[in-house]
């Protein structure tokens, strides 16, 4: 059962990043939801100098991400995907800060 702010690794790709290499994303939706076969998610990427100036990222560490290098969460590209396109146990978790960051950007984004 995944949790908001868990990060998850794509057994299949999902149509982001680049290939061979494992897609992570974070789960943005509520925990409130549960016993559906979908999860809304954020996509991340390799924080990298394309990202310096972005508005619709939020930089997480490494540590969180579950990776090598640190991350950015790609809020604007929010989407829904079935659970079972992942692998069955999380790779990393959100800090409630870089989550507090993502809640307020999804709230500009989607103008609530």
């Amino acid at each position: 059962m995944s949790k908001r702010a868990d990060v998850l690794a794509a057994q299949r790709k999902l149509g982001f990043g680049a290939g061979g290499r494992r897609e992570r994303f974070v789960v943005t939706q509520s925990d409130l939801l549960v016993g559906v076969d979908t999860v809304i998610v954020a996509p991340l990427d390799d924080d990298a100098p394309m990202y310096e100036r972005d508005p619709l990222v939020v930089r997480i560490s490494a540590a969180e991400a579950g990776t090598s290098q640190p991350q950015v969460v790609l809020v604007h590209l929010i989407a829904a995907a079935r659970l079972d396109r992942f692998e069955p146990t999380t790779v990393g978790r959100l800090s409630p800060k870089s989550m507090g960051l993502v809640d307020n950007l999804m709230r500009t984004v989607l103008h609530l």
